[in-house]
Order: C-alpha cells, then sequence, then structure tokens
C-alpha cells in the first residue's frame, strides 16, 4: 500500500510540473441568435436569443465550454422575462487551421421553459460551429446547437476573447 500511495505520490507530481508549463487559456464570448422552440402541440416558434460563453481551452483541440442563454419572441422581454432560458456544460473538439477553428460540441442541458409552450426541462446538447479570427485574441463565432433533440435550437452570430490569444 505504502508503495502503491508513493508512485502515486510521484506521477502527479510529475504531472503537475509538466501541467504547469501547458496553461489551459481561457476564453469567453457572447452571440445573438434566432432560436427555434418545437411545441409540444403545433409546429415550432421562432424566438430571438442571447447567449454567453465561458471556455477553457485544455489542449489544442480539447476544451470545456459553459454557455448561458435566454430567448423569447419580444426583443424587449429577452433578458426582463425570457420564454426560454437555457445553461449548457459542454466539451469541444476542434481543430485549427490558420486563422479558422472548426469545432465540435456534446454534453448536457437544463431547459427552463414556460410551461405555456414545452414541458422539456434537460437534455443532451449537441453542436457545431466556426471560428474566424481577425486578430490573435478576437475572433467572429458562428455557432449551432441543439438541445433535448430539436426541443430549442439556436444558430448564433458573436464574438469570443481568448486570453493570450489562439496559439
Amino acid at each position: 500500500m505504502r508503495k502503491l500511495l508513493g508512485t502515486l505520490a510521484l506521477s502527479l507530481g510529475l504531472f503537475a510540473s509538466h501541467a504547469q508549463a501547458d496553461v489551459a487559456k481561457m476564453y469567453y464570448g457572447i452571440g445573438f441568435t434566432d432560436g427555434k422552440m418545437e411545441l409540444t402541440n403545433a409546429g415550432d416558434k421562432s424566438l430571438g436569443t442571447i447567449n454567453a460563453t465561458l471556455g477553457f481551452q485544455l489542449l489544442d483541440f480539447v476544451g470545456l465550454e459553459l454557455e448561458v442563454g435566454a430567448a423569447s419572441d419580444q426583443a424587449g422581454s429577452i433578458i426582463s422575462e425570457p420564454l426560454v432560458t437555457y445553461q449548457a456544460a459542454l466539451i469541444r473538439l476542434g481543430y485549427r487551421w490558420d486563422r479558422a477553428g472548426f469545432y465540435l460540441l456534446g454534453g448536457q442541458a437544463r431547459l427552463d421553459i414556460d410551461k405555456s409552450l414545452n414541458s422539456t426541462d434537460a437534455g443532451t446538447a449537441v453542436g457545431l460551429g466556426i471560428n474566424l479570427f481577425g486578430s490573435e485574441t478576437t475572433s467572429l463565432n458562428l455557432h449551432v446547437l441543439d438541445i433535448d433533440d430539436g426541443t430549442f435550437t439556436t444558430a448564433s452570430i458573436g464574438f469570443q476573447y481568448y486570453f493570450g490569444g489562439f496559439r
């Protein structure tokens, strides 16, 4: 047992000293979207949506991303009285080529929906996106997120800021 603990402590120490050189890069962003809500009784409803993103790029191709958003059919009530709010915790798998980054998203999301629209409250979230970098730290972001098999879908355009640059 003592040998196992010693080996574990040594390997964690080596990992920590190596991980210090590759510090995770943080980024944040904001987007404006057109959301689509699948109604339980009749068709789809288009909603204006605003979202915010906070992410950590752990490796060149793997990251963690948290996204929150609010949607409404009235532009003045998106923040004050939204019909839909959502929170998503996602894993981001991506590839950078020159000044463009392409990525896939997958994870879990929580929906808070007005009961007159739909009764779903959680589900899987999948998506994809493109970052077009104008400088080392800022990018134009095009992003699609599908929550709970099409119950709520967003297609956004926004900006992201990368602390320390994208490389």
